[in-house]
């Protein structure tokens, strides 16, 4: 068989598969306020709307004054604030296995994962099942660093010249907090381990976290209200 024929055989089975993958549910809209959306990874834009499902591969982009929780499906949640873009890179969760039934067997269980990329903005985000048993199934990069958790509630800004609601203008970073477990934001500088009550900051790619005294202002007065609650 030659290579065009071969390539005509395959073809269909490739156009099957493409679907199958970009259309991985990943979790739910629970709450939108304002304006939200999703791009898909063609670069196919849609309006989200509470209820609505978001998928693997999507960047999430809230609009100014706009709001949206993420429900995913292995119980973490995501609120997003404004301004943000919030990439969902790669996420699996086969959930419970049920027996097989009439003797059937089981299928294989997928490898749980939970890949995000924090592109512009911040969020707050309550851990679910995935990477509470590999720790290594869950991450979220950042311009400056990597967020792992340690079973987790936690909160995080990053500001470019972009955090003009603050006055005085914070410095250029990423700026997290935890209310409960704890984060491990790893770079060039090293890894920075930060638990309940307290604060980081980090400048840049190299530049190790440096921790704050006190709730930091690009973070709010306040913590944004609790994913878990959202509806």
């Amino acid at each position: 068989m030659n290579r065009r024929n071969l390539g005509t055989l395959l073809l269909p089975l490739l156009l099957l598969a493409g679907p199958a993958l970009a259309d991985t549910t990943a979790g739910t809209a629970t709450l939108v306020t304002g304006h939200v959306s999703a791009a898909s990874p063609s670069g196919e834009i849609r309006d989200l709307v509470k209820g609505g499902d978001v998928y693997q591969g999507e960047v999430i982009i809230t609009a100014s004054a706009s709001y949206v929780n993420i429900a995913f499906s292995d119980g973490g949640r995501v609120l997003l604030r404004p301004e943000t873009r919030f990439s969902i890179e790669r996420y699996q969760y086969a959930g419970s296995q049920t027996a097989p039934a009439n003797g059937q067997a089981a299928q294989p269980v997928r490898q749980e994962s939970a890949f995000f990329r924090l592109l512009k903005g911040g969020f707050r985000a309550v851990s679910g099942l995935i990477g509470h048993t590999r720790r290594e199934d869950y991450a979220v990069q950042t311009p400056v660093a990597t967020i792992g958790i340690r079973g987790t509630d936690y909160e995080v800004r990053y500001c470019s010249g972009d955090c003009g609601d603050i006055s005085p203008a914070p410095k250029d970073g990423l700026y997290a907090g935890v209310q409960s477990g704890g984060i491990a934001l790893t770079n060039g500088g090293g890894q920075t381990t930060t638990t309940a009550g307290q604060y980081v900051f980090i400048s840049g790619t190299g530049n190790a976290g440096v921790p704050l005294a006190l709730r930091p202002l690009a973070l709010g007065k306040e913590p944004l209200p609790d994913p878990k609650t959202c509806n």
